[in-house]
């Protein structure tokens, strides 16, 4: 009896044993478990991203730093002779647009004529610096053509961008560069064919030669003169143009002004009065070796209320276009 008592004893002391034993592994089990769910919570809880940076364009860059920016030119020179340096620099001042302050060290470019063909100009590029003052000067290399221009000067920036290049524009200031021919004392010829309403060319007489050699004296233009070879004039080639003036001419003249005066609209009646319109087509040959150093197209439009007044109002006005082409041409 006793021993039943205490193999019973043995027997339920070892079966609680195995139940506290059960418990307690349950027990780090779940607690695992529920780690592990956490462990996938936070995994699976998505990134939350910062906003992307919003950066600024070349344009928005370009324009902020010109509209706190004021350009003023100061002075320009007067006009040179070409192979002769201008008499003074382009000169322009910077100051910031909230104060009217100096603002120093800005950097400006300047565009300025470098060379032409015919009245087509090209520019060159160079970089100037505000100073202390806001003071920024351009003095330009001694020019090698003779054109009447403009320099333009505004704050540096890239003027392949066409928003930037427009913004540039409107920030910066022009000044007229003015160059004159070096051939006003060198003697010349002209010889222009005026055409009829027509259409045929006049071979008689050429008043637009004759306007025209008193539009270039006007300009301090000496030794100048009409000359006549109608017949050259008209077959329009400036080699058989050449080879006729060299025997005339000789080394006497420098140029030989030559071309047509034709109409582009013939005399037309208009509200009030009448109208007509000429055109000018006009080679300059050297004569010493028959080269080409100027050619200009122009036209003139003239009204008036009586119809023999329209032609000589538009011969008159293509003459001063024509010389003061030339001024700045030859």
């Amino acid at each position: 009896m006793k021993l039943y008592k205490r193999v019973l004893a043995l027997t339920t002391a070892a079966a609680s044993l195995l139940i506290i034993s059960c418990g307690t592994t349950s027990s780090v089990t779940e607690a695992n478990e529920v780690t592990e769910v956490q462990q996938e919570s936070v995994t699976e809880t998505p990134e939350v991203s910062s906003p992307e940076t919003v950066t600024s364009s070349d344009y928005d860059l370009y324009k902020n730093k010109i509209d706190g920016l004021s350009l003023k030119l100061v002075s320009a020179p007067k006009p040179t002779t070409k192979g002769r340096a201008f008499p003074s620099p382009f000169s322009v001042k910077v100051t910031k647009s909230a104060d009217g302050t100096p603002a120093e060290n800005v950097e400006l470019t300047v565009q300025y004529p470098v060379s032409k063909k015919d009245e087509v100009v090209q520019y060159g590029e160079v970089k100037i610096n505000s100073n202390a003052n806001g003071t920024a000067n351009f003095t330009p290399p001694v020019p090698k053509i003779a054109v009447n221009d403009t320099v333009m000067i505004f704050p540096s920036g890239d003027m392949t961008n066409e928003d930037i290049a427009a913004a540039a524009k409107l920030a910066g200031v022009s000044a007229a560069y003015q160059v004159r021919t070096n051939l006003l004392q060198s003697g010349g010829c002209i010889a222009l064919v005026d055409y009829a309403q027509n259409g045929t060319p006049i071979t008689n007489n050429s008043v637009s030669s004759s306007n025209l050699l008193t539009e270039m004296m006007k300009k301090g233009f000496v030794r100048v003169g009409n000359i006549d070879f109608t017949k050259e004039v008209i077959s329009g080639n400036k080699d058989t143009v050449y080879a006729a003036a060299k025997p005339m001419i000789g080394t006497s003249s420098a140029y030989l002004i030559f071309g047509t005066v034709k109409y582009e609209q013939v005399i037309t009646q208009i509200d009030g009065g009448y109208t007509c319109t000429l055109l000018a087509d006009v080679t300059c040959l050297n004569m010493k070796d028959g080269s080409v150093l100027y050619h200009t197209v122009k036209t003139a439009t003239a009204s008036d209320a009586k119809d023999w007044n329209v032609l000589p109002k538009a011969r008159s006005e293509l003459a001063k276009q024509i010389a003061d082409a030339v001024y700045y041409g030859l």
